[in-house]
């Protein structure tokens, strides 16, 4: 799993838990909040990211096509923006020890 698989999978278990009775920890909701923050920044106008927000409110999970998309999106995004690629890859080094590799 790549990295961007890795972030684009904890972005998606993010959205999907967010309101549920038993939320992450407070320091692993934070590292997934900057997370969140982080692609929105990047990504806010994508239709990809739009996706898998409206998914996020009404499916258990994201459709293969919009998992496909935001990791495109986000891979796209990485190439062309070294810093936010050396952003995005702190934030999943930071994640990886205290949070489990999302399902593929």
């Amino acid at each position: 799993m790549t990295m961007v698989e890795l972030a684009v999978g904890w972005l998606a278990s993010h959205l999907w838990s967010r309101g549920q009775a038993d939320p992450a920890e407070p320091a692993v909701e934070e590292q997934l909040r900057g997370l969140a923050g982080l692609v929105q920044a990047k990504l806010e106008d994508d239709p990809a990211l739009a996706s898998l927000q409206r998914e996020a409110a009404g499916s258990p999970t994201p459709s293969a096509g919009t998992r496909r998309r935001i990791v495109q999106a986000l891979e796209d995004a990485v190439w062309t923006d070294p810093h936010f690629g050396e952003a995005l890859a702190a934030t999943v080094q930071r994640l990886g020890p205290v949070i489990p590799r999302p399902a593929d």
